[in-house]
């Protein structure tokens, strides 16, 4: 077994912000995303258990299953997921239900898929008196109230690492949802990385949505944003550093404490390290366990944004195809944004667009973003499409305003 070192997971990580070694032969514009759903009951407004009974999150997708031909993979004692030719339907360790879409090679054809399943979803669940709710965190109950949905050791593992450390990892566990964006590394990727992670603030407030927690007010436009960069700061946040990507993001990892596979407590993976007995499936495991606003995987992982109607959707994919993938559009983009900034970023999801920067630079960046799709052509994203996300944008962005805001 080939001993671990700093250097050598250097080696690991850098492969991460490479060029991706298939990119002559698949379309570099190529997208996924992932959209979570909160289920609740539509009478009481309590969530719906993910497995149990006949109005549970897993009777929800077994009925969707057998409409339409999905596969069924078993999890044990877990509820089960589902394969389907466009992506996969599993659940989180609260119950959220997640649907991740294959990767498609036009931001049209991912529209497509989500504008096909998404009303399927909703139906389904209307007619089981469920709400699948798409905003940032459950608004109306505390973390009490919704036990842990799923019995693998991994979330096992997650609820005592965070219980040890404070009220938030649990909190991102159960209750909140998100909208992910998978992003091709393209023929730059330092650059791309650059841009995506000073994006990121600007994603969090143009699509906040999540005012409210326990049915209470909580001074934040993004409550999940809150939570997700404070569960752990050590495993979250924007990591950038102009010419030392791949060593900032290794020390960001060293510095974190392993989770999964680190014996009863809870060390670094440099004192894992140390040891001289890490293994490299325990340093693959520890990654995902990192929750930057940007991760790097096959792809990368856009992970600002807040879970958002079906409505919604088209405005995230025109902002982040526009800017990104038209080249020309992407260079003006990085001077509008400058650096990453950690920041704007804790500004973004407490005052959304009511802060100035944000605003301003929101409304710039939308224009060009617009601009930026229509480059890329009508096969790419179609003009409906434009219109659909151009919609959002004059109702909300430009009036300074997100779902937030009402």
């Amino acid at each position: 077994m080939t001993q671990l070192s700093r250097g050598l997971l250097l080696d690991n990580v850098r492969q991460l912000f490479a060029r991706p070694a298939d990119l002559e032969s698949r379309r570099s514009m190529a997208l996924g995303a992932e959209l979570e759903m909160i289920p609740v009951r539509a009478d009481a407004h309590e969530r719906v258990p993910a497995k149990g009974g006949t109005a549970s999150g897993s009777e929800l997708l077994a009925s969707m299953s057998r409409k339409y031909g999905w596969t069924e993979e078993p999890m044990g004692s877990d509820p089960a997921c589902w394969t389907l030719p466009e992506g996969r339907v599993t659940f989180e360790p609260g119950g959220q239900i997640e649907f991740s879409s294959a990767v498609f090679p036009t931001a049209q054809t991912l529209l497509d898929c989500f504008d096909e399943w998404l009303p399927r979803f909703h139906a389904h669940a209307h007619q089981m008196g469920i709400v699948l709710n798409t905003i940032g965190i459950e608004d109306r109950v505390p973390v009490a109230r919704v036990p842990l949905q799923l019995n693998r050791e991994r979330y096992r593992r997650m609820t005592q690492y965070f219980d040890s450390v404070g009220p938030f990892g649990v909190i991102m566990m159960r209750q909140t949802a998100s909208l992910q964006l998978n992003i091709d590394r393209g023929e730059r990727p330092l650059d791309r990385w650059r841009l995506l992670n000073a994006l990121a603030p600007f994603l969090t407030a143009i699509f906040a949505n999540s005012p409210r927690y326990a049915a209470a007010e909580t001074g934040h436009r993004s409550y999940r944003a809150h939570v997700w960069r404070n569960l752990d700061p050590r495993r979250t946040g924007i990591v950038y550093a102009a010419g030392s990507e791949a060593e900032e993001y290794l020390e960001f990892a060293l510095n974190a404490p392993v989770i999964l596979g680190g014996g009863d407590a809870f060390p670094t993976f440099a004192q894992l390290l140390s040891t001289e007995q890490a293994t490299l499936e325990q340093w693959e495991t520890h990654l995902s366990t990192l929750f930057p606003e940007v991760r790097p995987r096959e792809y990368f992982e856009v992970r600002s944004i807040d879970s958002i109607p079906a409505e919604f959707v088209p405005a995230a994919i025109v902002l982040i195809a526009g800017l990104v993938y038209s080249e020309a559009t992407a260079a003006e983009a990085m001077m509008v944004l400058g650096p990453p900034s950690a920041d704007l970023l804790v500004r973004a999801g407490a005052l959304g667009l009511a802060d100035e920067t944000l605003r301003a630079g929101s409304a710039t960046l939308v224009r060009m973003a617009m601009e930026g799709c229509r480059v890329l052509g009508s096969s790419y994203i179609s003009e409906k499409s434009l219109s659909r996300a151009s919609d959002f944008f004059d109702e909300y962005t430009l009036q300074g305003r997100s779902p937030a805001d009402g």
